[in-house]
């Protein structure tokens, strides 16, 4: 057994980067046959129009929200500037789920090289990585559409391990990158200020991210968002529920009845959230100070009345569970020092528990919605696919139009594209801005609310029926 734990720490960074080009091509063709599958949904098409628009000269447009003509609704992304150049390599939505199996994947990297300065042996930061790749939030990330939270995960762990060894311009970059990504990392970027106080870093790696995080937090909500929306988006379409509608009135009622906020924090969906994300490292994160640099958006995401804010099968967690797994490490090694004097039964102990940690990993990846499962078994009827591809060759390239939620992405390089049959950020009246109109007759899903939708456009006088194949139809308004 020695001598193979000896043959693994010998070829460690060959072996990671083997699973890190395993872990991309695999997961990179998942998400493109997903696609082809008819199953990616229309945040796929939202961020790739954005995107498109971007590199044909209209910087950061979109068509689709209420009240804004530009993809700001939680801040601008001035990463689509980079994302936009590579995606003019190949402009094909397959091009961007690819990035994105490659930003997730890389990840590994840093995250190896931090638990390497941590743990005495390669293999023990081989397996942390194996925990990454395997953590179901990482998985449902990458086969979930497109998501731009996808980057912001390399740029964390890479800030966190320049932080560690005090690169300050390293640290710097990626703590930018990272701000360029979402808004929500100028939270994070407080945390990494605190965390760095706490770690006695130098000054200048405390204060660029306390001047920064907050300065951009400011800008960007208080700022750009309202001058390029019609009226207040953030109160209008990101309510806080209970909290408040506004950021000032969720900071209001936190501070001035906390005992809401703790009763909105531990319901029991967000217990449960809670119980896995935590369970999922042994706990032992929080005997971690890296803890903290967690702290900012899980509160954001503990806070939200929407349910996929507090689910691990979102983006939502991609500032909190990679800081998780750094300080679940962390927390085994200060729980070993503190109760395992002799050096010798403490390496044992801690080899025992990254395989266990390994284990759970696995389990928790095979039994919490197996993403590879999900998607193999749920893939669109052959027939029915030949038939939605047949609809969707009609549309003529430069029209207006608009799509249910699996037929937008392979719609999405145009300047006008609406989802049907509308929701309070994509607004059903929206529809009406269609030259065309492309439905499925036969949704997955079924709701009332779509086949009340169908119902209404098949009937209705002024949209004609001009291609039909299958289940699916090609309207035209009139």
């Amino acid at each position: 057994m020695q001598r193979f734990f000896a043959t693994i720490d010998k070829y460690a960074k060959t072996l990671l980067a083997t699973m890190i080009v395993g872990y991309v091509a695999v997961f990179a063709t998942l998400s493109c046959l997903k696609l082809a599958w008819f199953r990616q949904g229309f945040d796929m098409a939202g961020n790739e129009q954005t995107i498109w628009n971007t590199l044909h000269g209209r910087p950061f447009q979109i068509s689709v929200f209420a009240m804004m003509r530009y993809d700001f609704d939680d801040g601008p992304v001035l990463l689509q500037l980079p994302l936009a150049l590579l995606y003019g390599i190949y402009q094909s939505p397959y091009t961007l789920l690819v990035l994105q199996s490659i930003a997730l994947g890389i990840a590994a990297w840093p995250l190896y090289l931090i638990i390497r300065d941590l743990l005495p042996k390669p293999w023990h930061a081989l397996v942390v990585a194996a925990i990454y790749l395997l953590h179901p939030t990482t998985q449902h990330i990458n086969m979930y559409e497109f998501q731009l939270r996808s980057f912001m995960i390399p740029f964390a762990l890479a800030a966190l391990l320049y932080l560690r060894r005090e690169r300050l311009g390293w640290y710097c970059l990626f703590l930018f990158l990272m701000m360029c990504t979402k808004t929500e990392a100028g939270f994070t970027l407080i945390a990494f200020g605190l965390y760095a106080a706490w770690q006695r870093k130098p000054w200048k790696f405390i204060a660029f991210p306390l001047v920064l995080g907050p300065a951009w937090v400011a800008v960007a909500l208080g700022v750009i968002v309202p001058a390029f929306s019609e009226g207040d988006f953030i109160a209008d379409i990101y309510s806080y529920g209970r909290l408040g509608k506004t950021v000032g009135d969720v900071i209001t009622t936190m501070l001035t009845n906390p005992a809401l906020a703790f009763s909105v924090m531990t319901e029991p969906p967000k217990l449960k959230y809670l119980w896995q994300l935590f369970g999922l490292g042994g706990f032992l994160a929080l005997l971690s100070p890296t803890l903290l640099l967690a702290l900012p958006v899980l509160a954001l995401n503990l806070i939200s009345p929407n349910a996929v804010q507090f689910s691990l099968n979102y983006q939502y967690g991609s500032l909190v569970y990679p800081f998780l797994i750094v300080a679940s490490v962390e927390g085994l090694l200060n729980l070993t020092r503190w109760t395992i004097r002799n050096q010798q039964w403490r390496e044992r102990v801690i080899h025992g528990a990254v395989l266990g940690l390994l284990v759970i990993g696995i389990i928790g990846n095979l039994t919490l919605n197996n993403v590879v499962k999900t998607a193999l078994g749920n893939r669109e009827n052959p027939t029915r696919a030949a038939d939605a591809r047949a609809i969707l060759a009609q549309v003529p390239d430069d029209a207006a139009v608009a799509a249910s939620t699996f037929l937008a992405p392979h719609l999405a390089q145009r300047q006008e594209i609406y989802f049907f049959p509308g929701n309070k950020s994509y607004p059903a009246e929206y529809i009406e801005r269609a030259e065309y109109l492309v439905v499925d007759r036969r949704p997955p899903g079924n709701s009332s609310v779509t086949r009340a939708a169908l119902d209404k456009y098949l009937n209705d006088p002024a949209w004609v029926i001009v291609a039909e194949a299958g289940d699916f139809a090609l309207l035209k308004q009139q």
